[in-house]
């Protein structure tokens, strides 16, 4: 518990009278599952506050608000009880002052939940006390506290004295102003450069128990204008370093401190250097650092690496030592972008992290030009994976790639609780870090220095906007840069440049000619180089999408590279290349390499890896997966799986060829290509081969903008079957066809619907032609004891629009009772066997098999029964499907079902009830019946209950991503 009592001076520097005042009382946000926090948490799939002890809550209270001495009304928020509103008693008119004061007690949760809390006897004092919320030109900003989308704070001056055992060392905002404490800490000092001097903390094995509370307590103050927030840490365990730093402009000196315990102590022995770089090079780059310290503690928070507060910034444990640096550059930089530079980081994220991540990735790439800080992220593993001597640059690069090339990402400009958990750090951090890298590249460092630092100088201890930092860079570059604000922040349209061709111009020299493939016109840069060294860049006028020329005056010219270094976002730079050298110039030579690894923009990769797989036709296959998936994706993408048939003394398997694309608006993702498989199979115990080739058109529907939580795609399919065999009557083209299939996915807090509508057509040598059409409907809810379970409910509806069979016989939507339908198109109660598979969609083990183990395998679609049996073959069929994960017991589940299907003259209905395991979120199942109606256990007449037991495996056989899973 922390007793407090706060008083503050509130001045209204507004044109308007204000008659209430919004106050943010964060510590409630973990009070309860019901918070936004909380709300967030779970939709991003962190479960922590669902059933929270008590003990590990959090709150604020004993709160009695006064204006003036005087008490008033406090009235908290129907929706979050972490907002309260002041109703003045009279209206507070421009100019104008009040004091407001109250006590008040937090109840400190439990340190895992988010950036308040403790760690046993450690403590993160953060956004713990009532504070008053932002009136700016766009009215009041009251907000309920959230992990993910920081805070907008009103500037002001603090003078805090804190009270607690003796023996604690605290770092803080503010300057310290308690001699007896500067002693202290001082003395902590010497003990810590001691220990650092005889090699203690890389010898010792340390222990992370806390030591006692002293009984005798000490009161420490500090003061600090100019700042929007206070936090304070405190932990018996830390070690003490102190430094400074002279600042570049003033010379000004600045402390520096680093508290850490000694379980990563080995790391921290080099913090304040860190510290005083972080502070150097962020004060030259931008503005003198205004305050008189900087401070960075070492604390266990679920807030990710680090989480920064004026002068002070938490730092979460780290795997290396420039792991640490980078993040203590990125927390100390905050100070800039989050401290001085009062920005709304709730609703424009990427002024405070996505200018800091460029300020970070500057730091790296001046202080270590040659890092591979990424790859030793992997440590050893990065060269096995080939992800070797890849740069903090390039990390970020790649991160926005790998997003971009999936049609995944959302704009710079959004709000931060509109996006998902991965845009967060791939587009707030990573593209905004990029694009103002970029930008630097463009207008030199020079000229970007001169916006920055005029930015810094015109907006610092207030609140800035996009348009201000907009119009700062506008007016001193006098350029227009809506390529930059308009369409690289506010929009996903992508850049992607290629070179087009490169020919010789008179007297030696050569110009390239670019197209611009990307959905943005923005400045390109482009490069010469002449035997590796670069010798010339120019940058083209980038207003147009062709025709586009970069004229060089360099002689002898060997390889043109668009954007060497890599600083433009760019979502493919497969075709950023010309070497005269290659035999085809703008063509990659093509490398083998193991397993996957980057995208280099160099080479033309092929990953292989080791493969197996069996069936009861093949017998045992042995083979390799030959592939370019890489980190980013390519825009052409392709699997070849060949597998030597032991069984068959052939090669089967399964290959795919596809283009990506990822348009503007309508469609998020798109994919153009064609998937092929081949395998033995033994239809009448007649040995054949099938060869199923699917030309396909794969969409998900929808615009790359704002978070929602449905999705939806829509996949176009053509089939063709193909089967030879010696002894088989049907060599040739067997079947040929087309599916049409939509999905729909809605995700709640307790479920998710999904509705999927199918409609198919086949044609079967000639003779036979079938159309089906069906819906499906399942909801998964989701109840908790204990630990979470899904309660599943399945609604299917199926109907045959037409059959023509081998005599002419046409069937439409019913039935010719003295011409029966071909069952193998007819829809079935227990789902389609392997025989039934007309379409070569689902893995099988032995895919006409109906005796034995083979035979208990069935696909788990169409009516959705758990039966091995037959029984309920129709053209007509609604089924309703339940399965319930039982509470207490792991893995264990119920199932039951019931339907309806016709039989040509009438109604007949089924039902099942039994149990099931399923794993893998359904990817494997096993049900076992205990109740069946009589017609289905008539249907099984003679089979003994073991081999009723039935299997499923829900992979679909082109769904080669996740066939190479498992390899």
């Amino acid at each position: 518990m922390l007793h407090a009592y706060e008083e503050f001076e509130y001045v209204n520097n507004s044109p308007d009278e204000l008659s209430f005042i919004y106050i943010h009382l964060w510590p409630n946000a973990y009070a309860d599952n019901k918070s936004a926090m909380a709300k967030q948490h779970y939709r991003d799939g962190n479960k922590i506050m669902e059933d929270l002890p008590e003990i590990d809550k959090g709150f604020i209270d004993s709160l009695d608000f006064k204006v003036n001495g005087n008490k008033v009304q406090f009235l908290y928020n129907l929706s979050h009880k972490d907002i309260g509103k002041l109703i003045l008693k009279s209206p507070l008119k421009p100019g104008e002052k009040i004091i407001v004061s109250t006590p008040f007690r937090v109840k400190i949760p439990s340190g895992d939940i988010s950036r308040l809390g403790h760690v046993g006897e450690s403590f993160q004092i953060t956004q713990w006390y009532p504070k008053p919320a932002v009136y700016d030109k766009e009215g009041w900003h009251q907000m309920p506290y959230l992990t993910q989308g920081e805070f907008y704070s009103e500037f002001g001056s603090f003078d805090v004295s804190i009270t607690l055992p003796e023996n604690y060392v605290v770092g803080a905002t503010g300057d310290l102003q308690t001699q007896s404490e500067i002693k202290f800490l001082n003395k902590k000092v010497e003990a810590t450069e001691t220990k650092i001097k005889n090699g203690d903390f890389v010898r010792k094995k340390f222990s992370n128990n806390f030591p006692e509370s002293s009984s005798k307590m000490k009161t420490i103050r500090y003061t600090q204008a100019r700042v929007h927030d206070f936090g304070w840490f405190a932990d018996k365990r830390y070690e003490v370093l102190k430094g400074e730093v002279e600042l570049p402009h003033s010379k000004r000196k600045v402390t520096t401190w680093a508290m850490f315990t000694e379980n990563q102590a080995d790391l921290w022995k080099n913090s304040i250097e860190y510290l005083n770089d972080a502070t150097y090079w962020y004060s030259k780059w931008n503005g003198d650092y205004p305050y008189n310290q900087v401070t960075a503690v070492d604390g266990t928070i679920s807030a990710g690496g680090g989480m920064e507060y004026p002068n002070v910034t938490v730092i979460g444990s780290s795997g290396s030592a420039i792991g640490l640096e980078t993040v203590i550059v990125h927390e100390v930089g905050h100070n800039w972008f989050y401290g001085i530079l009062g920005s709304n980081e709730r609703v424009h994220p990427w002024m405070d992290e996505g200018i800091n991540t460029a300020n970070e990735i500057r730091y790296m790439e001046t202080k270590y030009p040659n890092n591979a800080h990424f790859s030793d992220n992997f440590g050893g593993f990065a060269n096995v994976i080939h992800l070797g001597g890849i740069s903090h640059h390039c990390g970020n690069n790649m991160t926005y790639q790998v997003t971009a090339g999936n049609g995944k990402d959302q704009p710079i400009e959004l709000h931060s609780n509109e996006y998902t958990p991965l845009n967060y750090g791939a587009i707030v951090y990573a593209k905004t870090g990029l694009s103002f890298s970029y930008l630097r590249d463009y207008l030199g460092e020079k000229l970007y220095d001169k916006c920055m630092s005029n930015y810094f100088e015109n907006w610092k201890f207030k609140h800035p906007q996009p348009a201000d930092i907009r119009a700062v860079f506008e007016k001193e570059t006098g350029k227009d840069l809506s390529w930059f604000f308009d369409d690289l922040v506010n929009t996903t349209k992508q850049i992607d440049y290629k070179i087009w061709s490169v020919k010789k111009n008179n007297f030696g020299s050569r110009t390239a000619n670019l197209v611009n493939k990307g959905k943005i016109v923005t400045p390109v840069r482009v490069d010469a180089f002449v035997k590796g060294e670069l010798v010339e860049t120019v940058w083209t006028s980038g207003d147009k999408f062709e025709d586009i020329e970069a004229v060089f005056k360099t002689k002898d010219i060997d390889k043109v590279v668009i954007d060497s270094d890599k600083k433009m976002p760019e979502s493919n730079r497969s075709n950023n290349t010309w070497e005269k050298s290659r035999i085809l110039n703008k063509i990659e030579p093509i490398n083998f390499e193991f397993l996957f690894g980057d995208n280099d923009r160099e080479k033309n990769t092929i990953w292989w890896t080791p493969m197996i797989g069996a069936n009861v036709y093949d017998n045992f296959m042995l083979g390799a997966v030959f592939h370019n998936i890489s980190v980013p994706k390519n825009k052409f993408e392709f699997m070849l799986a060949p597998m030597y048939s032991f069984g068959g003394n052939r090669l089967s398997g399964l290959a795919d060829a596809h283009f990506n694309f990822v348009p503007n608006k309508g469609i998020k993702r798109a994919e153009l290509g064609v998937k092929w498989q081949s395998f033995m199979q033994e239809p009448n115990g007649i040995s054949s081969a099938y060869y199923s080739t699917k030309p396909y058109l794969y969409m998900e529907i929808g615009n790359r903008g704002s978070r929602k939580n449905y999705k939806q795609h829509v996949e176009l399919q053509g089939v063709f079957n193909q089967t030879y065999g010696e002894q088989s009557n049907y060599n040739g083209l067997q079947n040929a066809g087309g599916i049409v299939d939509y999905h729909f996915e809605l995700k709640k807090r307790i479920y998710k619907l999904e509705a999927d509508y199918r409609i198919d057509y086949l044609r079967e040598n000639g003779l036979y032609e079938n159309s089906n059409t069906s819906i499906t409907l399942k909801n998964t809810f989701i109840y908790k004891v204990k630990k979470e379970k899904k309660i599943e409910v399945r609604l299917f509806a199926g109907i045959n629009l037409y059959q023509k069979d081998n005599n002419n016989h046409l069937h439409l939507i019913g039935h010719d009772y003295e011409h029966p339908t071909y069952e193998k198109y007819n829809f079935n109660l227990g789902g389609q066997s392997g025989t039934q598979d007309y379409f070569y969609e689902q893995m099988m083990f032995g895919r006409n098999e109906t005796q034995g183990v083979y035979g208990q395998q069935r696909i788990e679609n169409q009516g959705g029964f758990k039966t091995i049996s037959g029984f309920g073959n129709s053209t007509m069929m609604v089924s309703g499907n339940l399965y319930a994960e039982l509470p207490y017991i792991p893995l264990l589940g119920v199932f039951a079902d019931y339907g309806v299907f016709d039989n040509g003259n009438k109604l007949i209905t089924a039902a099942d009830l039994g149990l099931g395991i399923r794993l893998g979120d359904g990817l494997f199942s096993i049900y076992a019946p205990i109740l069946e109606t009589d017609n289905i256990k008539n249907s099984l007449n003679g089979v003994d209950y073991i081999h009723k037991i039935r299997f499923s495996i829900n992979i679909k056989a082109y769904n080669y991503r996740k066939i190479l899973s498992l390899f």
